[in-house]
Order: structure tokens, then sequence, then C-alpha cells
């Protein structure tokens, strides 16, 4: 039976070995571009998930007050529909902003988190807030990315070309790309170095299984990053690696900035521009030195690339300007690689033979033909992903991106990617900051809710997966428009109360909630605490799609057909959900919704949104994938018997490599990746200074919200948070997503359980040592809150490895919850996210949540 993995992010192909109605065997889709057949031992594993006993088997209802273990009552879905429709309907009548929508790991969001959402948002004057995961994941270099290139995504590689490759906080061998999972981008890395001898170099605290697969581990003290890369751009700026026709091409890096006067900050522009808030792709009327003119012009009007002036002070309008690149190099001249040093624990000598060895292994100027094409060859590229959670997670990751963007590795061969090859033009990710930066009365001190977004405690949100607690446990603190108790939480595949620190916070917060509806195919801690109804999901068990992912180099569509009739009472995601709008009086609303999901709309294949919502939801979620189908030009038939879709990125067709859309735009030579990468941030200038007013206003300064300090046009280091701690806390701890799990999908899974069995404390030898304790030994973990003075404590075993770092103490995540008896023996150690503090001090300026604090060990007694 043809189907797709469940469990991890990829989608992978996979084959459902059956006997009767039941699954024996998981394998992998022989047709599947992405692993060629294989099946990684997580995707395999899910079998378990099929059969584990303890799913929850039909929908429930609390009987007993919430903050403490739940009691049930089994209710039908009739009831169950009925009783959640009528709540959420009342709230949402009453203001939308009492009701919140949460997701966690995305699959088919067309029938949930895109086409559900955007249904109700239709019957109410005004909109539901939405959170992902991501704040807890990587959604800081999400936020770098839309600022810096107007995409969404984290930095990816093209390892089919490239030479030198910088694994930022990322294990090589197990680690999946921004998109990937287990198998493809390791594989596509092991390649590399055996097709081309691709040199490879891991920054980070751990070595992880990475030794093999990488030249060089560096090992560096958690939560530094930002002053690595800023002294690491150092050296590409003092030795010249620069590629001047990207920067003068493609970026904003030669737009003049005023440095003084009432526009200090600020990028000049003609009177007559438009208002750059609404033109985001290339913003007309920013003003470059023309050098053969020797005046200032707009950028798109100036005599050729070549003249325009990215160094230098000129005078315009009697005010004095730098090219914005000017400033940076007087920026970075502060930040050697011997002042890194003293914060990143990186020798100085290693952060200049890095460096130096990347602007060479650049090769600018050097182009490869490819599809017939020529286009520029800059074989050097970066990947971070989970290490962007960290408090300048943001702004590091901006840091990251400068490095490519000096030497014009950005969107060619062999560089880091910032966009998907298969996007035919620039997407407007970064278009609702433009705009509230350039109108600042659009930030004011009263958010909309518990994310905080677009309020001048974040302008810019990656959804506070964890700030959301502390807002809700603080509201008159944060202006917020309803307490907890007067607001709905719908829960749709996320753990917060496991996932998000701190977790006193997240349960005291949650409990509080007047009602939450969890739909989960188990009851996870936040369903167990905080749930005042649960949702049997199905698992592997259903039909859900499309399913749309890639490679790298290629589209990879299919359906995820269920590999047996949905077991007991549960019912596929899309189904509840069917459902549910039906609950919610948004019928007609939905099946448009869905309409524009699928891609329906406009064409032959659109449902009737007068018609409403069938009787039987899964003759609706079938008959969509199967109008789906139709506009791929097969049918759902054509998918139920194996078939994959595959389409590979062409240059000049696919837009693989971003230099060639410039073609046929409006700015020519200017303009080769048709949008203006910002190399300079105006947009974090501007917010700034809305913030900065407003925080005055409202009695607040950098020591209530740290991170007020890092907006600015380019990064800046200042100390983190906690290392304001006291000095017995000498050790950082960091922790890391392992790839094995996958958030609740995977908590209580046998099978993985015993492949990644225990949240140990990993700490150095000498460490060890100097501490005195020994391997197995049991110790507390203690951490410190160095913005409120509070103290947390964890009890674990300790592991002792010399591939972490001296100084720093690792922790995975994914274990420590309260689950069933059978695996909870399996599921060894803490849960960490008890140890991390949350809220202000650990947290971006982009809301994203900080894996870092500092800790002591005291040996407990008694060895395991």
């Amino acid at each position: 039976m043809p189907t797709a993995c469940w469990i991890g992010k990829q989608d992978c192909g996979m084959i459902a070995k059956k006997v009767g109605n039941r699954v024996v065997k998981y394998e992998g889709h022989p047709d599947d571009p992405r692993t060629g057949g294989s099946l990684c031992p997580k995707g395999q594993a899910q079998i378990e998930q099929v059969y584990n006993p303890y799913r929850v088997k039909a929908p429930l209802k609390r009987v007993n007050e919430k903050g403490q273990h739940g009691e049930w009552k089994e209710i039908s879905w009739e009831q169950a529909m009925r009783e959640i429709g009528e709540d959420i309907r009342a709230k949402l009548d009453d203001d939308p902003r009492r009701v919140i929508w949460q997701i966690g790991r995305k699959k088919a969001p067309e029938w949930h988190n895109d086409g559900f959402v955007a249904a109700i948002n239709e019957t109410v004057d005004g909109s539901v807030e939405k959170y992902g995961h991501g704040a807890t994941c990587s959604d800081a270099i999400y936020r770098a990315q839309e600022l810096m290139f107007k995409t969404h995504g984290g930095s990816e590689t093209d390892f089919r070309n490239c030479e030198f490759f910088v694994g930022w906080g990322y294990n090589m061998t197990q680690g999946g790309g921004a998109h990937m999972c287990q198998i493809t981008w390791p594989r596509q890395i092991a390649n590399a170095r055996d097709d081309r001898g691709m040199k490879t170099a891991a920054i980070d605290p751990q070595r992880r299984s990475s030794g093999p697969y990488t030249d060089e581990w560096v090992p560096i003290e958690p939560g530094t990053d930002l002053a690595f890369w800023l002294a690491f751009n150092h050296v590409l700026v003092r030795e010249g690696y620069i590629d001047d026709g990207y920067l003068t091409r493609a970026s904003n890096a030669p737009c003049l900035v005023a440095t003084e006067g009432e526009e200090e900050g600020h990028i000049l522009r003609t009177a007559d521009a438009e208002d750059p808030g609404e033109v985001y792709t290339w913003p007309d009327g920013e003003l470059v030195w023309d050098e053969e003119r020797g005046r200032a012009v707009p950028h798109e009007e100036a005599s050729a690339p070549e003249n325009v002036a990215l160094r230098g002070t000129y005078e315009v309008g009697g005010v004095e300007a730098k090219p914005a690149f000017q400033l940076y190099t007087e920026h970075v001249e502060q930040y050697t690689p011997a002042w890194a040093e003293e914060i990143t624990d990186v020798p100085a000598d290693t952060i200049e033979r890095l460096a130096t060895e990347w602007g060479e292994q650049a090769r600018i100027g050097a182009t490869v033909v490819v599809d017939g094409i020529e286009v520029p060859y800059r074989p050097v590229g970066t990947h971070g992903y989970h290490v962007s959670q960290q408090e300048t997670g943001l702004t590091a990751s901006m840091e990251q991106y400068h490095a490519s963007q000096l030497v014009g590795a950005v969107d060619v061969v062999g560089s880091t990617r910032v966009r998907k090859g298969k996007y035919s033009g620039p997407k407007d990710y970064v278009k609702p900051f433009r705009e509230r930066a350039f109108n600042p009365e659009q930030v004011t001190p009263e958010p909309d809710g518990p994310d905080l977004g677009g309020s001048m405690f974040h302008p810019i949100t990656s959804g506070g997966y964890s700030q959301n607690h502390v807002s809700l446990t603080n509201p008159e603190k944060y202006n917020l428009p309803y307490g907890p108790e007067e607001m709905a939480w719908i829960v749709q595949f996320a753990n917060p109360v496991m996932s998000a620190p701190n977790t006193n916070t997240v349960i005291e917060s949650m409990r509080q909630i007047d009602n939450v509806v969890v739909v989960d195919p188990w009851l996870s801690e936040t369903a167990d605490v905080a749930a005042d109804y649960v949702l049997p999901a199905a698992t592997a068990d259903k039909l859900e799609g499309p399913s749309s992912s890639w490679n790298g180099y290629a589209d990879i569509k299919q359906i995820r057909f269920p590999s047996m009739e949905p077991m007991w009472k549960s019912k596929p995601d899309a189904e509840i959900f069917i459902e549910l709008a039906k609950a919610v009086d948004a019928e007609s609303e939905y099946v448009a919704a869905i309409n524009d999901e699928l891609g329906l709309s406009g064409t032959e294949h659109a449902f009737d949104p007068q018609a409403g919502l069938p009787d039987d939801p899964h003759r609706f979620l079938e008959g969509g994938l199967d109008r789906w189908a139709r506009t791929q030009g097969k049918s759902l038939d054509w998918f139920r018997e194996g078939n994959v879709l595959t389409s590979d990125w062409k240059v000049g067709d696919g837009n693989r490599y971003a230099w060639t859309w410039g073609a046929d735009n409006d700015y020519g030579a200017f303009n080769p990746y048709d949008c203006k990468h910002d190399f300079y941030s105006e947009v974090l200038v501007r917010l700034g200074d809305r913030v900065d007013e407003l925080m005055t206003q409202e009695g607040f300064d950098e020591s209530d919200f740290p991170y007020i300090q890092d907006y600015a046009g380019f990064p800046t280091w200042r100390q983190p948070t906690m290392f304001k701690s006291p000095d017995e806390y000498d050790l950082t701890v960091f922790s890391w997503h392992q790839i094995e799990h996958k958030q609740s999908r995977t908590a209580n899974n046998k099978l993985l359980n015993e492949i990644a069995p225990r949240a140990a404390f990993r700490l150095n030898p000498r460490d060890a040592e100097r501490i005195g304790v020994e391997e197995g030994d049991e110790v507390v973990l203690e951490t410190h809150n160095a913005h409120t003075d509070e103290a947390y404590q964890v009890e674990g075993v300790l592991m002792l490895q010399e591939g972490i770092k001296p100084g720093t103490i690792g922790v995975p995540a994914h274990h420590g919850s309260w689950k069933d008896p059978e695996t909870d023996a399996l599921d060894e150690g803490p849960n960490i996210n008890r140890a991390f503090p949350s809220g202000p001090g650990y947290i971006a300026l982009s809301n994203d949540q900080a894996f870092q604090v500092r800790a002591k060990v005291i040996p407990n007694g008694g060895d395991n």
C-alpha cells in the first residue's frame, strides 16, 4: 500500500506491507528521489505508533479541575462537536482575540492550520492568533531570512556543487536540512565528500556523531555565536574577500545612509520615491553614489553597476551620508578574532584560518555553465537551524548570512540557499515588517494577544511559544486584551507543556484557560493537565495530503494514503476540522478556503461553496484530494497506484539558481534576483526607534527587556543575559533536538526510546574531575535565571564525553515526560525544559526562545 511517512518532517514515500488489514512493516518507496527507497529507523518505527495501546480511542471530556492529572469521561463525536462548536462560536462572535490556534508539526495544513483558520477568520471582524512551534525550534533564522532576503526558511546548501561547508550547530550525519529529515541531507553531504572532497567545519559545543564527516570540530561557548560570525566577517572585509558585483547589483549595501540629522540611520531616497513599506521587492528611489556622474542617483538609474560606490563619504542635500557597506566595514573593524576568542573560546587563529579559506574557496568572480546557462559559481555554504534559538539568535543568524553576502554566495551554484529553487519570484514575507517600520503608528503598546506580535514588545515575532505563557501569567504587564480565563485554545498536535520552557510557567498559564481543545492521538502532557476536551486523531492510519516537499533539486508531490482504516474511534485530522468547521457555522467559508488552499479556485475542479459541506467528511476529504490531483493532470487513483509526482528544477525554467531571475524584470542588470537583499536592516533601525519611544513612554527599558538593544542596522554584540548569573554557576547548559525523535509524535514510541533512551547530563571529564563526580553519578543540575534571580533544579545521571566542550553541559530534548507506564521506563532522564528560563533575558527580539542557561552541578550521592 503506497503512503508517506507520518512521523518525520520530510514526508518520505513509503510502502506499507500488509497482511489483511494489518500493517506488518513500513519500507521506503522505491520511486522517492529523496531516499532512493530507503526509510530511516524513525520511519520504520512508526508502526509502533499505529498499534500503541495507549492511543486515545474516543473523544474525552474532563471531569476534574485542571492543573492536575486528568480524569475523563468518554463522549460521542456529536456531543464533542456540539459543545466545542458552541463555545468557540460564542467567543469568536464576541471577539476573535479570545480564540487561539496552536499547531505543532504541520501535516496537510490545507485542511486545518490554513483552511480552518482562514474559514473562521472569514466569519469575524478580525482574526484569531495562530502559533506554530517555530519559536522553540528554528524560527529565529526564518525571521533573519525574511528580513534580509524576503524569503521563508533556514539556510541550506547546494551540496552537489559546494566545496566548503560550515555546519553551524548542525549534526551532519543525523540532522536534516531545514525541510528534510534523516536520509537526504546526510547522504548529500557524504556524497559531496566522497565525490569531490568537500571540506566541512563544525561550529558546535559538542562533536556529536559528525566526527568522521567533518574535517574540523570547532567547540564554541554556547550562546556566543554572534561574536564568532562578527569576527569571521571582520577577516573577510579586512582581507578584501568582497563580491562587489553581488553587493551593488542585488543588495542595498551601496545605498546611502544618513549619518547625521533627522534621517540619521535611514536610507536616503528621492522626494518622489514610492512608499517603501508598500514596495518591498525593489524599493524605488533609494539613493546610491554614481561615481561616473559624481552625484547621488536612484539605485535603479545608475549609469552601470560598476559605477555604484560601496565605499566613501558623501554629501547629499547638505547631509553627510555613507554607503551601507562603508558603515559595515567601520562597524566590524572592532570585532577582531582576538576579541572573539575571549568571548567564544575559539582560538583567534582558527577564526582567521576558517574565514580566509572561506574567502579563497568562494572564488569571487567565477562562473559555471549549468543547463546551458552561465551563472556565478561560489562553492561555499552554511547551514544553521536549531542553533538559532538563543538570546541573540536573530542577529547571529543575520551575521551568518552576511558571510555569504560578502562573497556573493547567495542562491548561486555551490552556495548558501535562501529560497527554494522552485520559487518563480520573491515572496512577501518581509512586507508586514516593512509596513510597521515605515508606518510606526501601527506599533502600539497594546498587543492583540499573548503572542505580543506587532506590538511594542515584539513588532517581529515567531509566535512566542514560551513567551505566550509568561504573558498570560502577567496579563496586566503586557497589556493583554483578555486574561486566560476568558480564552479558548485549540491545540493541534502540539505539546507546549513539554516542549516550551519553563514547564511550570506553561502549566500555570494553561490550567487557567477557559477552554482547551487538544487534537492528538495521545493524552499528551498538555492534554493531561490543561485540556477540557481531547479529540483522538489518527496516526499513519489516515488519508492526508497533498504532500509537497523537495530534496533541494526537485519537487515531490504525493498523498498519504491510510495504511489501514483509522483505529477505534479516531479520525484523520482533516476530517476532525471539516466537522469542526460545521460546528462553528463556517461551512461555506471552509469550502472556499479549501478551494484556495488546494489551488482549485478558478478551475473546473473547484467546489461550490454555496453547497456547503457534505454529511460525510471523508467524502469531502477524498473528493478534495482527487480534485487537487486533477489540477496536476493526474487522478487520486494514479497516486493510489504508487506513483510519485517529481519535477526537477532547471536553470531558467524552474529557477534553480536565482541569478537568472533578472532576465525579464524592470531593473535589468541591477536586479538579477528580482528583489533587493537587505544587507543593511533599515527595518530594524526604524522599528527600534519606535520600540524605544514606546518603552520609555510605558516606563520600561533594557533592564526589563534586554533584547531591545538588538534593534540596529547591523548585528551588534552584547553579552547575553545568562552571563550575569553569579560565578558559582560555572557551566553553560545547552540542549538539542534529536533526529530519532520528533516532538510529541514520538515521545511514547518504545522502539525509538530504545534507540535514544536517556537524557543524561553530558559533561566533559575535565569538568567532572573538577567538580568531584564520575560517570553514572546521580546529580542535581541547578540553573539560574539572571533576569529574575530564580533558580531551577532537575535531577539526572552524568554521562562523561570528550566530545562536549569543557565548561558546558549538554542535555538532549524529547525526554522526561509522563506517559503510560510501559514506555515511561524506557524514556529515562529529565525534561530539560524544566531548567530553562522563559521570558525576557532568554528570548530574542523576534520572540524566539533561548536554550542556553548558566548552571552548576551538585553531587547528589548514589549512582545509576
